[in-house]
């Protein structure tokens, strides 16, 4: 196919020059060669089109053959999929179609922490005490609620509310509790 949009590319500059020679004389012979070069043109933009149609084609195919199951299953069954086309089975949750809503938060608060967010957390709310951060993760963890994980961050940590890294571990909290 590039090669045809090259040689279309090639006839569309060939046209530009024919069409500047006849502008320029004309009476010039030039009109029978600029007429050739538009059928020539048309044809290969007529087979370009047909390769166009018939990658439409194979896309209408592969969308009736995708077989969608409404509910997650363990295995696939073989009688569902086509021996043909295998890789054109979409297998959609019902719950939620967005993998990062079906992915299992961490059980340990300190885990769903990231290495960076983790040195950033220590240096900037727990001023470079690391021993001191894992220990307040470690008790926030086990706080029966995010009301009760909150309470205990502002009165052990007193945290500055308008730095971005406790706006951060606040949103970390919500998310971990959520």
């Amino acid at each position: 196919m590039q090669k045809l949009l090259d040689d279309i590319e090639l006839d569309i500059q060939e046209l530009k020059c024919l069409m500047q020679g006849i502008t320029a004389d004309p009476e010039s012979k030039l009109r029978i060669v600029a007429k050739r070069s538009i059928q020539q043109m048309h044809m290969r933009l007529d087979e370009l089109q047909k390769i166009l149609e018939s990658s439409e084609t194979r896309i209408e195919e592969q969308k009736r053959t995708t077989v969608v199951i409404s509910e997650p299953l363990k295995e696939i069954k073989p009688e569902l999929v086509e021996a043909e086309e295998p890789e054109a089975v979409a297998i959609v949750s019902s719950s939620s179609p967005i993998l990062a809503d079906q992915i299992k938060t961490a059980k340990d608060l300190r885990r769903s922490i990231s290495l960076n967010d983790s040195f950033r957390f220590a240096r900037e709310i727990f001023g470079g005490n690391t021993a001191r951060m894992n220990d307040v993760i470690h008790q926030l963890g086990d706080a029966p609620s995010l009301d009760k994980a909150m309470e205990l961050f502002f009165s052990t940590v007193h945290p500055d509310e308008r730095n971005e890294a406790v706006a951060d571990f606040i949103e970390l909290l919500k998310k971990y509790f959520s």
